[in-house]
């Protein structure tokens, strides 16, 4: 019931349903004669609750506000309003509302709560973390105080913040999987995993938590550990539509057709008008060469999202098999104006315009069909010479390992990631000032390359240039706050300047994001010694 609800402050998710709006608010017969017998606050309360149960949220609010003329300093009629207005999607209307309850009753977590989620909606993100920080100090415990506290600090990037709250928070499956995201956004995807499989142990029917991790495990290239953990939630939930797409999704994505047929046909039946299923059917009937089929499926999948891009890409190749040039051109032409980058795309639009009788548009297509094929097999040779390298640095061999980098840098000259590991090599053959240029023309490209930053934060501690060395540091923060190492490195840098109340903060940043990496407690450490000695 909306009054239950009212009294808890856990409605968040289900405020978020916009209400109807209403011309007249009618409400039961009982009530109304109430009313209009002997009105007062409680009956309007009544009132307002019955409408808040049907979804009449405006209605709502208008009793509400009623009752508050017999009661105008009532902290829960202010509640109410404000609640029923950010209910029905009125966020900036809720605020004065609930900020109105807060001033009469400061210590009600629920108002704080709600008054939070309203300058949210609001896009006032930084007043709304306010009021989720006045909730958690009245209550430490509140898991919603938590649970938007922390999405608020990510969304900010402040993520170490958001991990030390949620570290210590009471563990349950929306926090833990909250946790895991902030380790992801944080670009931390082992601490993510770590968090995610121990709570799946424990609970290894959860679909949440199942989907949370296979999401890391594909970020992590483990496609077949993905693969293996979606097919027992599916097994572990047989009929469940979401399991079943999920493990029918992952299978698409690691071509593995034989597995993935019949379950696409079985979901089609199940869900005929399911995008996903829809698209992933038709990605594997075109392959198979059953163009017909195939089409009728991406045809509706384009209905159903008209701006993803692939879905588009696939539907004109079908048509170019069909023999439908017309049909393909748009489709392809769509395509690419939505980001499609596949040079294939290129070919199967150039044939389909010649046979449209377009020919100079057609030459122009397979020039860039060329350009990029040859840009896509560069990168090809590119990935192949860096691996080499890699296994190269590996082993401890970074004379063969710069060698293969030059090649990799070589065929992509624009990667300033493989720019990057080349100087990391020349870094261990001593090749220093090669190495600085290198970063420096990489920072230039992108200043928010965090690796690159920090690595000339690096050279310049290592020189003697403090100054430079804090920029550095500072910059490659400014573009990754969850970056670990760069943390510990400008505490070390502050620290070496007698500091030592920066760096301190500086660690403990770093500790928030990685409690247990040993060279930001050892300094941490070091520095408390230093610190005693001034």
């Amino acid at each position: 019931m909306y009054s239950t609800l009212a009294k808890t402050g856990l409605v968040l998710a289900a405020c978020l349903v916009s209400g109807m709006a209403w011309a007249s608010c009618a409400g039961p017969p009982s009530l109304e004669t109430r009313i209009k017998s002997h009105a007062d606050a409680p009956a309007y309360v009544d009132l307002g609750n019955w409408f808040g149960d049907h979804h009449q949220y405006d209605c709502a609010a208008e009793a509400f506000r009623s009752a508050l003329k017999f009661e105008p300093t009532s902290a829960s009629l202010y509640y109410l309003v404000g609640l029923s207005l950010f209910s029905s999607g009125h966020a900036e209307e809720a605020v004065g509302a609930l900020q109105q309850s807060i001033q009469i009753a400061p210590d009600e977590v629920k108002s704080h709560l709600i008054l939070g989620a309203a300058l949210e909606q609001a896009h006032r993100n930084k007043e709304a973390m306010t009021e989720w920080v006045a909730a958690l100090k009245i209550d430490p415990h509140s898991t919603e105080a938590i649970d938007w506290l922390s999405k608020g600090l990510v969304a900010e990037g402040d993520f170490g913040d958001a991990i030390a709250l949620l570290r210590s928070a009471p563990r349950d499956e929306n926090l833990t999987i909250r946790l895991a995201e902030a380790y992801d956004k944080a670009g931390m995807l082992d601490k993510a995993a770590d968090v995610l499989k121990p709570a799946l142990n424990a609970k290894p029917s959860s679909l949440p938590l199942t989907e949370a991790l296979t999401t890391i495990l594909v970020k992590q290239t483990l496609y077949q550990d993905a693969i293996r953990l979606a097919a027992k939630a599916a097994k572990l939930h047989p009929g469940n539509l979401e399991a079943e797409r999920q493990y029918f999704r992952l299978l698409v994505l690691n071509d593995d057709y034989a597995l993935a047929t019949p379950l696409g046909q079985k979901l089609l039946i199940r869900a005929p008008h399911d995008f996903d299923i829809l698209y992933l059917n038709g990605i594997m009937e075109r392959a198979a060469g059953k163009f017909p089929t195939a089409r009728k499926h991406l045809e509706e999948a384009v209905r159903l999202q008209p701006n993803h891009y692939n879905a588009r890409y696939n539907l004109g190749v079908v048509l170019s098999e069909l023999n439908d040039a017309s049909g393909a051109k748009e489709q392809l032409e769509k395509a690419i104006e939505l980001g499609a980058s596949e040079p294939e795309i290129r070919f199967t639009l150039a044939s389909a315009l010649r046979t449209l009788g377009e020919a100079d548009e057609a030459n122009q297509q397979l020039k860039l069909y060329q350009q990029e094929l040859q840009a896509k097999n560069n990168r090809t040779l590119a990935a192949s010479k860096a691996a080499q390298g890699d296994k190269e640095l590996a082993t401890g061999d970074p004379q063969k390992a710069v060698a293969f980098y030059r090649e990799a840098v070589t065929a992509t000259p624009k990667d300033i990631l493989l720019s990057f590991k080349l100087a990391l090599a020349l870094d261990r053959t001593g090749n220093i000032d090669e190495e600085r240029t290198l970063l420096e023309q990489a920072v230039k490209v992108d200043p928010s390359f965090a690796l690159a930053q920090n690595q000339l934060g690096y050279l310049a501690s290592r020189s003697g240039d403090s100054a430079s060395a804090e920029e550095h540091f500072r910059n490659a923060l400014r573009a990754a706050p969850g970056y670990t190492q760069a943390w510990v490195s400008l505490a070390a840098t502050l620290g070496m300047e007698s500091r030592f109340p920066e760096a301190q903060q500086a660690v403990a940043s770093a500790l928030k994001l990685d409690p247990q990496n040993a060279e930001a407690l050892q300094l941490r450490k070091d520095l408390e010694a230093a610190q005693t000695q001034h």
